[in-house]
């Protein structure tokens, strides 16, 4: 959820007259929460969690390119610690996608997504049966989004999904590669 997502959310559940009033309290909870924490304090709000400033120490790290050394300074982070709330949403959520990893459809579906814009971007380029390709593409991306908003049944029926949608536009891709 983004922050306009929020706003609204904000909206809607406290009957603000419009999105204005919304985003300016969102606004002034964000800066409060800024100053706080800038200023080294914690924030603990009962039963949803704390916000807390953590110091991490300076060490040396490795350059992923070259394999040098590098020096990493130290810094502080911000550290977030869920409350009894959060943490039971959390599991009962966990149970409703079918076990630990409910996380993995917001990563299955950015894959996905981007699996289908690569294909129709390479068809695109070749000029292949662009109508046909373009209605299964559409198709695929509109059963994505659906299947990815809703939870539960859709996630585990995302999963089986898409290895065969993804089938049927490889082998569409060959024959279109192959006809040109």
């Amino acid at each position: 959820m983004g922050k306009d997502a929020l706003t609204t959310m904000v909206k809607d559940k406290a009957g603000l007259e419009n999105k204005a009033q919304a985003e300016a309290a969102v606004n002034a909870i964000l800066e409060a929460m800024r100053q706080e924490l800038a200023a080294g304090g914690t924030i603990s709000l009962k039963n949803f969690g704390t916000f807390s400033v953590v110091a991490r120490a300076g060490r040396t790290g490795k350059n992923p390119r070259t394999g040098e050394p590098l020096v990493i300074a130290p810094s502080k982070s911000v550290k977030f610690s869920p409350g009894k709330d959060m943490k039971e949403a959390a599991t009962a959520s966990a149970q409703e996608w079918g076990g630990s990893n409910w996380l993995d459809y917001r990563l299955l579906a950015r894959t996905v997504e981007t699996q289908l814009k690569e294909v129709k971007d390479a068809l695109a380029k070749r000029g292949v049966g662009t109508d046909k390709l373009q209605s299964l593409y559409d198709d695929t991306a509109a059963r994505l989004k659906d299947l990815s908003a809703n939870g539960g049944q859709a996630f585990q029926e995302m999963r089986k999904g898409f290895s065969a949608a993804f089938a049927e536009l490889r082998e569409a891709f060959k024959k279109a590669v192959e006809r040109f």
